[in-house]
């Protein structure tokens, strides 16, 4: 299992993403808990399965291998709904994407920040351009944003 460790922010200003291709995520999950998530995605063409545990808000080890589209489509049947987002690469050190989510989850669009240590992570002071952080919070976590109603979802979103 490889370390992430990563804070997140609501993009309150969109830097220019001017030429950039976004990569679209087709995202479902198999299992949740509290501590421990089981998921397949569809990252453009490429089918993976991730498996992700919970070691703080901060950092997560995670697990990640290829599958076919035959066991993608296979284990897609009978989960939960679909987290669709678009990404965008800002910048590579440190690691910024922005994501945009669409269909249920429209209207939150989320940077996140991909460190190397959790000292790195604390000491990060976040861009003009990155809003409230959302770190540990259900809109920081795509997992969690599953649990919401749509008027939690805009509640949280507009608060």
């Amino acid at each position: 299992m490889s370390a992430e460790i990563e804070r997140k922010f609501f993009v309150a200003t969109m830097p220019d993403l001017t030429g950039q291709e976004p990569i679209r995520y087709e995202r479902y999950y198999l299992s949740r808990t509290e501590n421990i998530e089981e998921r397949i995605q569809k990252k453009a063409n490429v089918y993976e399965y991730e498996k992700k545990e919970r070691v703080s808000d901060l950092e997560h080890r995670k697990e990640k291998r290829p599958i076919t589209q035959e066991e993608f489509e296979s284990l897609r049947t009978g989960t939960s709904d679909a987290i669709i987002r678009d990404s965008f690469k800002v910048s590579e050190n440190p690691d910024i994407t922005i994501k945009i989510y669409h269909g249920k989850y429209e209207g939150l669009l989320r940077a996140e920040v991909e460190f190397e240590s959790l000292e790195e992570a604390q000491a990060f002071i976040p861009s003009e351009w990155m809003g409230k952080e959302i770190t540990g919070t259900p809109l920081g976590k795509d997992s969690d944003l599953l649990d919401l109603s749509e008027e939690q979802f805009k509640e949280m979103l507009h608060s």
